[in-house]
């Protein structure tokens, strides 16, 4: 038998871990977990090689976490130029390799965190008020830490500030 499943007999011991819903705005994110997986959608993307990113950000006192998937995909190469700059491994003009995206690991950079419905067709963007009734957060921008300095309250998410994604 397989340790790795409850029997129906068996005792649930664990206490239940605290979603933290993060509030729409900019942290200071470290990445904490990368994993190399492939799009299973059924999609125009299934089959995509991806790396689902995990960063790690401190908010009210404690820490959340918050994911993405890089497409390896040539339409959406800018996402990943984005990515390896915020973390200085791609300057612009210099072509790298996709699997620098690992080179990211334990590294810092600032985070666009923005939260939607899962289940809104247009990915409304939800007001500080509404946010609390929606579970789903996402990544909108990958910004360029000029020195580490955790972000310890949002700031408005507006990312038309050229000057800070250094070019």
């Amino acid at each position: 038998m397989d340790d790795n499943f409850f029997k129906w007999d068996d005792t649930v011991t664990a206490d239940a871990q605290e979603f933290v819903t993060l509030m729409p705005g900019k942290y200071t994110g470290k990445v904490t977990k990368i994993e190399k997986q492939r799009c299973e959608s059924g999609g125009k993307m299934n089959g995509c090689p991806l790396a689902k990113v995990t960063l790690e950000v401190e908010y009210n006192g404690g820490k959340a976490y918050v994911s993405d998937n890089l497409f390896l995909a040539r339409n959406l190469e800018w996402k990943i130029a984005q990515y390896l700059h915020a973390f200085g491994l791609k300057e612009k003009g210099e072509p790298v390799r996709a699997d620098k995206i690992l080179d990211s690991m334990g590294k810092y950079c600032i985070i666009t965190v923005f939260c939607q419905s899962g289940k809104d067709e247009n990915y409304k963007t939800y007001t500080p008020e509404e946010v609390e009734y929606n579970l789903k957060h996402g990544i909108d921008v990958f910004c360029k830490i000029k020195s580490y300095e955790p972000l310890s309250e949002t700031v408005n998410a507006s990312a038309s500030d050229d000057s800070e994604f250094g070019f």
